[in-house]
């Protein structure tokens, strides 16, 4: 299904590339030529929508199996930086949230 998905995008962007030259010639023959194409086009039927659902899933399945996935040696060492890496920015925030805090005082303590 994804060949069929590719292939539309590859029409879609013909279309429009054909379409910027036609604007670029700005004759009006060549829009009245698109608009009898467009309707000469036939109509794309849509499937009922469990079958789309169920051609969805199934792209959806065929696309994971081609993932690689992360060993768990992997995942705990990306977890760990991933929680080490929060830990020392909450710690670098809040520092500076002290540090903008005692300032402010100092600042309103300077004026009165």
């Amino acid at each position: 299904m994804s060949m069929n998905r590719q292939m539309r995008r590859l029409q879609e962007k013909e279309e429009r590339r054909r379409k910027k030259q036609d604007e670029a010639a700005g004759g009006r023959a060549s829009r009245r030529a698109s608009a009898v194409q467009a309707r000469q086009q036939a109509p794309v039927e849509r499937k009922p929508l469990p079958q789309r659902i169920r051609d969805y899933l199934h792209e959806v399945r065929v696309e994971l199996r081609k993932v690689t996935w992360p060993t768990q040696e992997q995942m705990i060492a990306f977890t760990t930086v991933t929680v080490i890496t929060t830990v020392a920015l909450t710690g670098v925030v809040f520092g500076f949230d002290v540090v903008a805090k005692r300032v402010v005082l100092w600042l309103v303590e300077l004026r009165n």
